[in-house]
């Protein structure tokens, strides 16, 4: 099977997954979330082909919440933010050829949950 062929039947079995998941936020660890965290979380999304305009809309909420709760400078949230981008780009280059997958069904679909359920949350 060529390789677009099988990055198309991911990105479907990937959106399957995310659609039959339960509605509701799932926790993301028991450490609390850093802006560094919440980043690569959007990256996940991003690289696994998760990111729409609600899990977006979820990211921008918890990065406003996240920003103002710690008193972060532009500067600072910028490092952080940047920092997250790096650390997601490095992960998904270290998977190699098809590790991904797993990321994308484990991590990428968790985060999108977790956006997702910010979303909910505020209607």
């Amino acid at each position: 099977m060529s390789s677009s062929c099988e990055k198309r039947r991911h990105g479907l079995t990937v959106a399957a997954l995310l659609l039959c998941a339960p509605l509701a936020a799932e926790p993301l660890g028991a450490e609390p979330r850093t802006l560094r965290d919440v980043v690569y979380d959007l990256a996940v999304t991003s690289y696994c082909g998760l990111l729409t305009a609600e899990v977006e809309f979820g990211y921008h909420r918890e990065i406003a919440e996240l920003t103002a709760r710690a008193g972060l400078g532009e500067e600072e949230a910028k490092a952080l933010r940047i920092a997250g981008w790096v650390d997601a780009d490095r992960e998904w280059s270290n998977r190699g050829l098809g590790g991904y997958r797993a990321w994308c069904e484990t991590d990428g679909v968790k985060a999108a949950k977790h956006f997702l359920g910010i979303v909910r949350a505020t209607r």
